[in-house]
């Protein structure tokens, strides 16, 4: 974009608002780390520094995601009743709390599962109504 009293560019490159858009556990990251972390431990329980890594599994940058975001996900999903968590002090190092899918976690991911559909068509018309206004 222009800056229409300099003429000069307002952003840092041309992927700067995408970068906004889906970096940095804002716009669709912030939206949809829910469900993608409902999808990970519904594959496997696993510890919060574990789903951290997994995130870029899914194409979620969490290079630039404060942890804490995650951590507090996790305790409200875990009081909401999705998760539940049990301390494992198998491996080295201190005991680390493990994370499980609910069954009530398994309906929340089944309702964003049912739901996918419709996000994809309304996402595929705005494209193709964007892609009408050229260039």
């Amino acid at each position: 974009m222009c800056n229409e009293r300099t003429g000069r560019s307002t952003c840092a490159g041309p992927g700067h608002f995408m970068g906004h858009f889906f970096e940095g556990g804002h716009g669709i990251t912030r939206r949809f780390l829910r469900p993608v972390v409902l999808l990970l431990l519904a594959e496997s329980p696993c510890h919060g520094y574990e789903l951290m890594g997994r995130l870029k599994e899914l194409g979620m940058d969490q290079s630039s995601m404060d942890p804490s975001i995650l951590y507090r996900m996790l305790r409200h999903m875990e009081r909401e009743g999705q998760t539940e968590s049990s301390l494992n002090d198998s491996g080295a190092g201190p005991a680390r709390k493990v994370y499980q899918l609910t069954p009530e976690g398994r309906e929340v991911l089944d309702l964003w599962a049912g739901n996918i559909e419709g996000i994809v068509s309304f996402l595929e018309e705005f494209k193709n109504r964007y892609e009408k206004l050229g260039k």
